[in-house]
C-alpha cells in the first residue's frame, strides 16, 4: 500500500465536537522525523513475542546484548545484559527487552492515569478481531462490558493488559488507513502538568500540538473505556511522522506527581525512540532551546544516539542511522 497517511489517534474522532484547531506558531525547526519505536521491558521474552505476534505484529530481529551499551553508560544507566526482539507494524515498531533477572520482577503496576508512558494504541480493522484475539492470547480486558465500546464514530475502543500487566489500547476502525491486520496509532504519556510537558514536546518536535482539549468529562462511555467513574482529563496530540504522541493529564482521578524516574529494567514501557535526520545538528539546536541531555551523542558504527529525559523523567532516545531510517518513522 503506497498511500501516504499519517495515522490520527482515533480518540480525536471520538471527541470531534469538542476539539479546536490549535493556532500555528513559528517554531525552530527540529530534525526529529517521527517515532521509530517504543521499548518495553518484559519478564518472559518468548511469551511476549508470542502475544504481540499473535496480535499481528511481525518479528524482524533478535539479538543478545551482553556488552555495555555506550550511550547508556555515558548517560549513567546501569548496564544489565538483555535479550531483545524487534516487532514491526506497517508504520512503527516495538522493541521487547528481557533483562537478565527480569523473570523475578513484579508485573507492571502503572495505572491508567499514570504517571509516565502509559500505553501504546494498536489499531486494526474490525475483521482482525483485535478484541477477541487479546482475550484468546490471555490478555486482560480492563474496559467494562464484553465487547469493544462503540461511540458511534466508526471506531470501537477498549483498554487491555498483556501478561506482564503492561497497558495498551485497542481500536477497531471501520475505515482503516492500512490493509495490514494491525498498526500503531499513538504512544500515550500521562502527566501531572500537561502545560509543562506540552511545552517540552513542542520544543523537541519543533511543532505545536495539532489539537488540544482541556475539558474532557461527563462521558459515561469514556468512563467505561478507562474503567474509571466520572473521568475528567485534559489532553494534547502531536503528529510526528507516521504516529502520534498523546499527552494526558487526569484530573479525576488525578495523575500523581512522579517521585523518581523508574528504573530502566522496570517492567513496562521504558523508552520512546525518535528518528532524526541529523543528530549532531538537532542536538545543538535543542540544547540552544534549553533541552538538557544525559550525554553527548554517541557514535556506534554507522549509527548515533543520545538519551534525554522529559520533565516527568520519561526516557527518550534520539537516533540516526541505517536502523532508524525508513518506513517506521515516515507516513506511507
Amino acid at each position: 500500500m503506497n498511500r501516504r497517511h499519517t495515522v490520527l489517534p482515533a480518540l480525536l474522532l471520538l471527541l470531534a465536537p469538542a476539539l479546536a484547531q490549535q493556532p500555528v506558531s513559528k517554531l525552530p525547526a527540529s530534525g526529529v522525523t517521527g517515532i521509530h519505536h517504543v521499548s518495553l521491558s518484559v519478564r518472559n521474552l518468548n511469551r511476549a513475542v508470542a502475544f504481540y505476534t499473535g496480535l499481528g505484529l511481525t518479528e524482524v530481529s533478535r539479538q543478545r546484548i551482553a556488552g555495555k551499551v555506550p550511550v547508556e553508560v555515558s548517560s549513567g544507566i546501569r548496564h544489565v545484559a538483555r535479550n531483545r526482539v524487534s516487532l514491526r507494524g506497517p508504520n512503527g515498531q516495538i522493541e521487547l527487552n528481557e533483562f537478565d533477572g527480569g523473570a523475578a520482577k513484579p508485573t507492571c503496576a502503572l495505572p491508567v492515569p499514570g504517571p509516565g508512558i502509559t500505553h501504546i494504541c494498536y489499531q486494526s480493522p474490525p475483521a482482525s478481531g483485535l478484541y477477541a484475539q487479546t482475550k484468546a492470547l490471555g490478555g486482560q480486558i480492563i474496559s467494562r462490558g464484553d465487547k469493544p465500546i462503540d461511540r458511534g464514530y466508526g471506531i470501537q475502543y477498549a483498554y487491555a493488559r498483556d501478561a506482564d500487566g503492561i497497558l495498551y489500547e485497542l481500536e477497531q476502525l471501520d475505515t482503516p488507513p492500512f490493509t495490514e491486520a494491525i498498526w500503531l496509532g499513538h504512544v500515550a504519556l500521562a502527566t501531572p502538568d500537561i502545560d509543562r510537558l506540552v511545552a517540552f514536546y513542542t520544543k523537541l518536535l519543533g511543532i505545536a500540538p495539532h489539537h488540544r482539549i482541556d475539558n474532557i468529562r461527563n462521558s459515561p462511555k469514556l468512563d467505561d473505556i478507562a474503567n474509571i467513574d466520572s473521568l475528567r482529563l485534559r489532553a494534547a496530540w502531536f503528529k510526528t511522522g507516521a504516529m502520534v504522541v498523546e499527552i494526558w493529564q487526569f484530573e479525576n482521578p488525578p495523575t500523581s506527581v512522579p517521585t523518581a524516574a523508574p528504573a530502566y529494567t522496570t517492567i513496562g514501557y521504558n523508552t520512546i525512540s525518535f528518528a532524526v535526520s541529523n543528530l549532531a545538528q538537532t542536538y545543538q539546536q535543542l540544547r540552544k532551546a534549553g533541552i538538557q541531555f544525559l550525554c553527548a551523542p554517541i557514535l556506534t558504527g554507522a549509527a548515533s544516539s543520545v538519551l534525554l529525559r522529559d520533565p516527568d523523567g520519561n526516557l527518550l532516545s534520539l537516533d540516526e542511522g541505517p536502523t532508524v531510517s525508513g518506513a517506521s518513522a515516515q507516513p506511507r
